[in-house]
């Protein structure tokens, strides 16, 4: 089967999961058909970015589009163009559209299957009137383009789904869900530790990928000082500061008295960071607003355990043998959740094995691609 698929360039440290998706999609589909993969240069990455993530830089199955200069800073109106211009593609099977702008797209020589990660009108009551929201509604228009005109629809969790059923219910029969992936070969538990090697203080990591006031940074630092004044930890923060929240974030420590115990590191590389997720005793994802969380489903792969927000699709991914579940915003329930995983060690370890042991039956990349590879093909037949 021939399968072009249709993905912005994303910067991997401050886009997160879309991005990731399609590249690790890519690299999991390539074996399974004959793959080309068209990108856009939306976020100024090096040109080769993608194609040198996974595939070796200038491979011949990967394909750029550059955006025109004055476009490229500006996310909606780059959008609103690779929507409406022209995309020439080579002949296929099967268009597999990892943004709704290019499900709008002329690609009229195939069938097409849309990805869906996020459904940009479910952002609408959550923003004043502001420039986001006029953003958000320029999308929302593309959104429902894009999805009456694809013959099936992916949706990455249950959550997506059940958005796309309220606000589309005539497209029901398009919907499937089929949730991101985690390369369980690459994210793994460490190594048993040494005999007679003393242990560090306690570690809690937090994988933002952008310091945004919807990531509930603010409600993991309040909930730190209050495990603080119980027991011991470390809290190490990962992600840009693409809203220049950071100094506002570092006053807030500052304030709790909490500045020597939380460090903020705007990005790792991948090996770095399988190493935190591995020597951490729990990964906190604090959202007050989340899609998939991809952060959640690495750490589980790495045997850590998650203690996340009942948010999107954290609940799909964490269930109670995994990690725990709390309330959003809530950093006195977040700091009690805290406590009683970081002084049961044996509790720890045994949600460790049980989010490792889900992340393995449940999201790894092979088992996702053959399952993508699949509704491609039905969405294939005459």
């Amino acid at each position: 089967m021939r399968i072009a698929v249709s993905t912005f360039e994303y910067d991997r440290n401050l886009i997160g999961g879309a991005g990731i998706y399609a590249l690790e999609l890519s690299r999991w589909l390539a074996p399974l058909c004959h793959l080309t993969v068209h990108s856009c240069d939306a976020y100024q990455t090096p040109p080769d970015a993608f194609a040198a993530a996974w595939f070796g830089a200038g491979v011949p199955n990967v394909r750029y589009r550059p955006l025109p200069r004055p476009l490229r800073s500006h996310g909606v109106a780059a959008f609103y163009y690779y929507a409406f211009a022209p995309t020439p593609c080579e002949a296929c099977d099967v268009h597999l559209i990892n943004d709704l702008s290019q499900g709008v797209a002329v690609h009229r020589n195939a069938p097409l299957v849309q990805i869906l990660h996020h459904l940009p009108s479910s952002e609408l009551e959550q923003l004043p009137l502001s420039r986001s929201r006029i953003a958000i509604t320029l999308l929302a228009a593309l959104e429902k383009r894009a999805l009456r005109r694809a013959q099936a629809i992916i949706c990455d969790s249950s959550d997506t789904m059940a958005q796309a059923l309220a606000r589309y219910p005539e497209h029901a029969e398009k919907l499937r869900v089929i949730p991101n992936g985690v390369d369980v070969n690459l994210f793994t538990p460490a190594d048993a530790p040494t005999e007679g090697v003393v242990a560090e203080k306690p570690l809690v990591v937090c994988v933002a990928r952008g310091l945004e006031a919807r990531k509930g940074i603010a409600y993991l630092i309040e909930a730190l000082a209050a495990v603080q004044r119980v027991t011991p930890v470390e809290l190490v923060i990962i992600g840009k500061d693409s809203q220049r929240l950071k100094q506002r974030m570092l006053a807030h420590a500052r304030a709790l008295d909490v500045t020597d115990v939380v460090k903020f590191v705007d990005s790792v590389s991948q090996h770095d960071l399988i190493a935190l997720y591995q020597r951490a005793m729990v990964t906190v994802v604090p959202s007050l607003i989340e899609g998939f969380s991809k952060p959640a489903l690495e750490s589980m792969a790495c045997g850590t355990p998650v203690i996340g927000t009942a948010v999107g699709a954290i609940p799909e991914l964490v269930d109670k043998s995994s990690g725990v579940l709390v309330a959003p915003g809530d950093a006195g329930v977040l700091a009690a959740a805290l406590i009683d995983l970081l002084l049961d060690d044996r509790r720890v370890k045994r949600m460790g094995v049980a989010a490792r042991r889900r992340a393995v039956t449940l999201f790894a990349w092979d088992n996702v691609a053959q399952r993508v590879l699949s509704v491609c093909e039905g969405a294939a037949l005459p």
